[in-house]
């Protein structure tokens, strides 16, 4: 009778061992890498979700990786290999899961209730469908310098890091699938350009990307610009545009931001430069019609019609060039309700400096207020450096005079307010001091404005006029029909005057010669004259 129980005890432990085998093995295949995490971040509502993982493995330090929203509400992240378990947070500070055991088989993870300040997760089978390139970290292929197993199609390309993390190395990993990619992870070997710049060329199209120091530290998983950002900065994890031409565009700017309304003075800018040392010219478009080119670094577009707009600069140095766009939204200034400031200007003409013990007149051009009793009001709030204030209100006025007396650096805030005290208001910030010099400045001044040009839908007209300083008014200059600003001759110059004193900038309403600006002759002074001037310039029409 013992000896039979012995024997029963016997059977039943060595079952249980070989269960617990079972489960150890089960647990052990369910941490390799390859498999896919899920979470669903429909409750938590983290801005991006990170998965921390340990036991076996690991992914770094806390909060860990960054996942990857592949759709919806639902977030995915390559396990490394041997990782067992798994936290999922919000980043630094934010709230995070309980301890986690990883359940391995591509599961999703979902919001299940609360434990103190933390919250539980619930896994289960995830059938989306959605699903990440496995990367497996200890793969290496330091020497590779040509692109791996990448399958041939359209979508050719090259793409750039700026190494200013100072990896020793990088690589550029991409994929759309894990069965369509560039190369085994962590994929190719970049080419190093000089000057922190890494450059890879690709012969077909990828969805997605991950730059590394030969696997570790790596990126997040990125997505590839669509937008023509094609450098990304692996310290500050932003985009940006590189071309490896010997023209680099640094900047291309506009003065309002999108959407802007018909009617309203935009400057598009441009800052560039050429390692060949050439004289560089710049040409402006909206939608392919030329608004300017020349040697100004700068245009004041003012659209005469509604519509999405792309914005182009081409800048070259008279063998190389290069260029740089942007999307631009033009809303209809007709019937606008509420009030937007379109231009702020003062009377010196200048950007960045006012001069002290003289007058300045500020001019706050706005448009809107369609409602009510149809005024806009406006007022002036002006700080100097010690803090004080000037006695802010409301008028019908759009100027405000001032006299700055302190060195240091003044704050103007410019309030405008329709009939129903709905207010907006932007913030200009200038320098004081005792002998003004913008000549430092890339930006044109706005006494100084460069080209200008009206875009409608229809107009193919270009201005290639050359763009210089504005001329010392003569003694006696010669009556030109078109001279608008009396400096003897016609030339871009007069257009710009024409549109800064339709817009009632307070210099060109007193000095602009309305007789000669009149070229319509209707005997009066509209945007049609500056038009008209344009078209004469490049040879549209012969005489004014």
């Amino acid at each position: 009778m013992k000896s039979r129980t012995m024997k029963f005890i016997s059977l039943v432990l060595v079952t249980a061992i070989i269960a617990t085998c079972c489960v150890i093995a089960a647990v052990s295949a369910s941490a390799a890498a390859g498999d896919v995490i899920y979470f669903d971040n429909s409750v938590t509502k983290f801005s991006t979700v990170y998965c921390y993982m340990w036991d076996g493995g690991g992914n770094g330090d806390w909060p860990g990786k960054p996942m990857t929203n592949v759709t919806g509400d639902i977030w995915a992240y390559n396990v490394p290999d041997g990782s067992a378990k798994v936290i999922f947070n919000g980043g630094q500070g934010q709230k995070q899961s309980v301890d986690l055991s990883y359940p391995g088989n591509n599961m999703i993870g979902t919001h299940n209730g609360t434990d103190g300040d933390k919250f539980k997760v619930s896994f289960s089978a995830y059938t989306g469908g959605e699903t990440l390139p496995t990367q497996a970290s200890q793969a290496t292929q330091a020497t590779q310098s040509t692109q791996g197993s990448t399958s041939s199609g359209g979508g050719a390309g090259t793409i750039y890091c700026q190494n200013a993390a100072n990896w020793s190395t990088v690589y550029c990993y991409m994929w759309n699938s894990e069965s369509d990619k560039n190369s085994a992870w962590p994929g190719v070997k970049m080419t190093d350009l000089g000057e922190g710049i890494w450059e890879y060329n690709y012969s077909k199209s990828f969805k997605n990307v991950i730059f590394s120091q030969n696997a570790s530290p790596q990126t997040s998983d990125l997505v590839v610009p669509t937008d023509g950002k094609n450098c990304y900065n692996n310290k500050t994890n932003t985009w940006d545009v590189f071309s490896n031409s010997p023209v680099k565009i640094t900047a291309f700017t506009s003065s309002l931001a999108s959407p802007s309304y018909t009617d309203c003075s935009i400057t598009l800018a441009a800052t560039a430069k050429s390692s060949e040392g050439g004289a560089l010219t710049y040409k402006f478009s909206a939608n392919s019609s030329v608004l300017y080119q020349g040697p100004s670094a700068s245009v004041v577009w003012i659209p005469t019609s509604a519509g999405n707009y792309k914005l182009t600069v081409e800048v070259s140095d008279g063998v190389n060039t290069n260029s740089r766009s942007m999307n631009f939204e033009i809303k209809s200034s007709q019937g606008l309700v509420e009030a937007y400031i379109r231009g702020f200007t003062n009377s010196l003409g200048t950007r960045y400096q006012i001069k002290r013990n003289s007058a300045i007149t500020f001019t706050n051009d706005a448009i809107g207020g369609q409602t009510g009793n149809y005024k806009l009001f406006y007022k002036f709030q002006i700080t100097d450096p010690n803090g004080n204030n000037n006695v802010a209100y409301y008028t019908t006025g759009k100027t405000y005079t001032y006299t700055p007396t302190t060195l240091g650096t003044y704050t103007v805030k410019a309030f405008v307010q329709n009939s129903y005290n709905s207010t907006v208001t932007n913030t200009y910030t200038y320098t004081c001091v005792d002998n003004i010099d913008e000549s430092g400045e890339t930006s044109p001044t706005q006494s100084t404005q460069p080209t200008q040009s009206t875009q409608a839908s229809s107009e193919t007209q270009s201005t290639q006029a050359t763009q210089g300083t504005q001329a010392t008014e003569p003694s006696q200059p010669t009556q030109l029909k078109g001279d608008a600003d009396g400096n003897g001759k016609v030339d871009i110059n007069d257009v710009t005057a024409i549109q800064f004193y339709l817009i009632d900038i307070p210099y060109y309403k007193a000095n602009l010669n309305t007789t000669l600006a009149d070229v319509t002759g209707d005997t009066k002074v509209k945007i049609q004259d500056a038009n008209k001037i344009q078209q004469y310039l490049v040879g549209i029409v012969t005489t004014l």
